[in-house]
């Protein structure tokens, strides 16, 4: 009986067991699936998504006036007036109140104190120092004044940011009522601190330009030679081949000083550096007669005097010569109020200026200059230009405005 009972209660369990055991694998397998694919969905919405760009990573070695955070500063907010040593970089009898120094390092921590303590040579102090070493504290020439900055190979490996902004048109109305306190009945002028012009030079009637500027000469006391001789450069370069032009602060703030100067102030230094959208070119060869070893083969090192000698178109002219001295400036330079120190190509002269109102270089009736060469071209398409030109090779096309200076046909 007990075994009978014994065995009945085992084919229960065995039952239950049979109809139970499908349903928990199936209930596994569902479960281990459904753990399985879990990751799988958790992980596809990452592989789907955007990552963000990353950012590009800054060089702070190399310092940019463009960069938007120092586009929103203003000039003093970094550059203080005057620097400490304002004194010692010019001459005693010449020195001013001035911004002849970078600024101090205050002016940097307020936004770059991670990178100024980042390792035991940060890339960011080498914008101003030579050396980066707590024991060593040569800087790089800064840029004030312009002059000796213009010498350093720093300025050679430095792109220029700003341009100057200089209105020929509103300075050229002042000169000119200076120049009637000297010659004529005193009126407003104004009193020079540097800069000074020659007292003994006479000035040409209706011309302010030689105030601030003059012919360039190479060779005092030598008459100017008639024709450029290539293989004579240092001997036959003409004087005058250039005009030399104020470069530097001592001759802006004998007129913008802070103390009731003329605006813009000394203190404004956005009124006169205009920040460029793109670094300056540096010099280059433009101008027909450029030539970018001439310079150096005429003993010319001045970066000013090489800057505006590349872009000359006609390198025999000369402004000291006895007869260019007398032509007032304005006969030539007919645009001067639309001059535009940050565009270079207003500072060309037309070729019409050539004839002047006389016929100078150009007249069919005697044929001057300009008719002879080009009657010479016409008959020789190989005839080299000389009489103006040293450097110019035969061209294949004769310039229109030459043609019709001449009254040539032009090509259609």
């Amino acid at each position: 009986m007990r075994h009978r009972t014994l065995a009945r209660v085992l084919l229960l369990l065995a039952l239950t067991a049979g109809a139970v055991c499908p349903r928990l694998a199936s209930s596994s397998a569902a479960t281990a699936a459904e753990s399985s694919a879990a990751p799988q969905q958790r992980r596809r919405p990452q592989s789907t998504r955007r990552r963000a760009p990353a950012r590009p990573r800054v060089d702070y070695s190399d310092f940019r006036h463009t960069s938007a955070a120092h586009r929103k500063a203003s000039c003093d907010s970094c550059h203080k007036s005057p620097s400490d040593n304002w004194a010692q970089v010019r001459a005693a009898d010449s020195a001013f109140p001035d911004i002849t120094d970078y600024p101090e390092h205050a002016s940097c921590l307020n936004c770059h104190r991670q990178q100024f303590f980042n390792g035991a040579r940060p890339a960011i102090c080498t914008v101003c120092h030579t050396v980066v070493s707590p024991r060593a504290g040569g800087r790089h020439p800064f840029a004030n004044p312009a002059e000796t900055f213009a010498r350093s190979e720093r300025s050679k490996k430095t792109p220029g940011e700003f341009g100057l902004v200089f209105p020929h048109d509103l300075h050229q109305d002042v000169m000119a009522r200076r120049t009637m306190t000297e010659e004529g009945p005193r009126g407003v002028g104004f009193v020079r601190a540097s800069f000074v012009q020659d007292s003994t030079k006479k000035v040409r009637p209706n011309d302010s330009c030689t105030t601030c500027h003059e012919p360039f000469r190479q060779h005092p006391g030598r008459p100017d030679p008639q024709e450029y001789d290539p293989a004579r450069p240092t001997e036959t370069l003409p004087d005058g081949i250039v005009m030399t032009t104020p470069t530097g602060h001592e001759s802006c703030f004998n007129c913008h000083w802070q103390d009731g100067g003329e605006r813009p102030l000394a203190s404004d230094c956005g009124g006169c550096h205009k920040l460029l959208q793109g670094p300056k070119p540096p010099a280059r060869a433009e101008g027909k007669d450029a030539d970018a070893q001439f310079a150096a083969r005429a003993g010319l090192t001045d970066p000013f005097l090489v800057r505006k000698l590349l872009r000359r178109d006609s390198a025999t002219f000369s402004h000291g010569n006895e007869s260019h001295a007398v032509i007032d400036c304005a006969s030539c330079h007919t645009r001067i109020p639309a001059l535009s120190t940050l565009d270079e190509t207003t500072l060309k002269v037309p070729i019409l200026s050539c004839g002047g109102g006389s016929g100078c270089h150009i007249s069919a009736k005697p044929r001057k200059i300009l008719n002879e060469e080009m009657d010479k071209r016409r008959e020789d398409p190989a005839f080299r230009c000389a009489r103006c030109h040293f450097n110019l090779a035969a061209a294949p096309k004769v310039p229109d405005s030459h043609k019709s200076a001449v009254g040539f046909p032009l090509d259609k």
